[in-house]
C-alpha cells in the first residue's frame, strides 16, 4: 500500500501546537483528548494484541468518555487537515517505538509540587488506559502475567490509582522516578506484543482487526454511555487494510470523502498549501468545491462551485500565479471566506 511519504513525517512543534489548540478549542466536547493524552492512547492501540482499525478509535479521540460527540468543523478541508495531523502523530509514536525506542519519550508537561518541579502524567496514563480499554479482553493476560510494567500506568490513569496516590504521601524523588518508569513499562509493552504478534504471524495467523467502535469499560467495570445497538452497528469492513504491516495509517481510514486526484500541494516562495478540491457531501448545488489550507490549518474557501475539478484547479493556480500565495495564507478576497 502507497503511504503519503508526509504522513510519515513527525509533526513538527508548529504542527503540533495546531493539533493541541484544535483539540482544546470550542470546536471539540469537553471530553475530547488532549494531544498528551491523545499520545499515550495511540501509543496503547500501537503497542496493543491486535490491530486496531482508525474507525475504532478516532470517536474516543473527540470523546473519550462516551465516543458519541462529534467535532464541528468547518468545512471537510478542515477535517482532513486535523484528523492528518492524527495520522502524523499515529505514524511518528509508531515509527519511534519499532525503529528507534531508546528515542520514545512522553511528551509530558509539568507542575509544581511540594516547591519542586515534577513531571504530570496522569494525561498521557489515562489515554494509555483509554487504548487498553478497547481490547481489554485481549491484553488480560499480559495485565496479570507482568503486573509491574503497568504499575505507574494504572497508578496514574485509573480512579483506583488516585485513591493509592491520595493515600501515599510520596517524595518529589519518587515522583519523578515514575517518568522513567513509565517510559520503560511502555517500551516492554510493546516489545512483548510485538513479539507476540511476529510468532502468530510466523505459524501463518492473520492479526486479529478490530474495526467497529468498541465500549471501553469505565475504570469500576461498567460499560460507558453507548447502547447494545450502537455497539454492534456496522462491521468496519471500509477499513480492511488500512492499517499496514508496519503498522502506520493512512488518511483514506479516517475520510470516505472522495477527494478530486487534481487535489494537490503547492510550494511558492519557501510557503506551501493544500488544494482540496471536492464535491461537498450532502450539498444540493450541483459543483466542486475549492478549499486552500495553509500550514495552520486555516482554510481558504471559494463562495462559488465551479463546474469541474479541473476548473477549480485552473482558479487555485491563477490565484496564486496573481496574487501570490500570502493571498491565500493571510486576507483574501470578497468571493472567498477565511475559516
Amino acid at each position: 500500500m502507497n503511504l503519503d511519504p508526509e504522513s510519515d513525517e513527525p509533526l513538527t512543534d508548529e504542527e503540533f501546537d495546531v493539533l493541541e489548540r484544535f483539540l482544546s478549542s470550542n470546536a471539540v466536547c469537553d471530553d475530547a483528548m488532549d494531544a498528551i493524552m491523545l499520545h499515550g492512547f495511540l501509543t496503547a492501540i500501537i503497542s496493543g494484541p491486535n490491530m486496531v482499525m482508525p474507525s475504532a478509535i478516532l470517536p474516543w479521540v473527540w470523546d473519550a468518555r462516551h465516543a458519541t460527540r462529534q467535532p464541528r468543523f468547518l468545512s471537510a478541508g478542515r477535517a482532513r487537515k486535523m484528523t492528518g495531523l492524527i495520522i502524523q502523530y499515529w505514524n511518528d509514536i509508531n515509527n519511534t517505538l519499532n525503529h528507534c525506542p531508546d528515542l520514545f519519550e512522553p511528551p509530558l508537561h509539568t507542575t509544581e509540587w511540594k516547591g519542586e518541579e515534577v513531571l504530570i502524567l496522569d494525561e498521557w496514563c489515562e489515554g494509555y488506559c483509554e487504548g487498553i480499554d478497547i481490547d481489554r479482553e485481549a491484553w488480560e493476560p499480559l495485565l496479570e502475567r507482568h503486573p509491574e510494567w503497568f504499575n505507574v500506568i494504572l497508578l496514574f490513569g485509573t480512579a483506583s490509582g488516585y485513591r493509592e496516590l491520595a493515600q501515599r504521601d510520596y517524595t518529589v524523588a519518587q515522583r519523578r522516578s515514575f517518568a522513567n518508569l513509565l517510559t520503560a513499562g511502555a517500551l516492554n509493552i510493546h516489545q512483548y506484543w510485538r513479539e507476540e504478534r511476529r510468532k502468530s504471524m510466523e505459524q501463518g495467523e492473520r492479526p486479529n482487526m478490530i474495526a467497529a467502535v468498541s465500549r471501553p469499560k469505565d475504570r469500576t467495570g461498567n460499560h460507558t454511555g453507548r447502547s447494545e445497538l450502537d455497539a454492534q452497528d456496522g462491521n468496519g469492513s471500509e477499513d480492511l487494510f488500512l492499517v499496514d504491516s508496519l503498522g502506520r495509517t493512512t488518511e483514506d481510514a479516517f475520510h470516505p470523502l472522495a477527494l478530486s486526484p487534481l487535489s494537490t500541494r503547492i510550494t511558492r516562495e519557501g510557503t506551501s498549501v493544500e488544494v482540496h478540491i471536492y464535491r461537498a457531501e450532502n450539498d444540493s448545488r450541483d459543483g466542486w468545491v475549492l478549499e486552500i489550507i495553509d500550514s495552520l490549518g486555516t482554510s481558504t474557501v471559494w463562495d462559488d462551485l465551479f463546474p469541474t475539478d479541473g476548473a477549480a484547479l485552473d482558479e487555485a493556480l491563477n490565484t496564486i500565479s496573481s496574487h501570490g500565495i500570502a493571498s491565500v495564507t493571510g486576507g483574501v478576497p470578497e468571493h472567498m471566506t477565511k475559516h
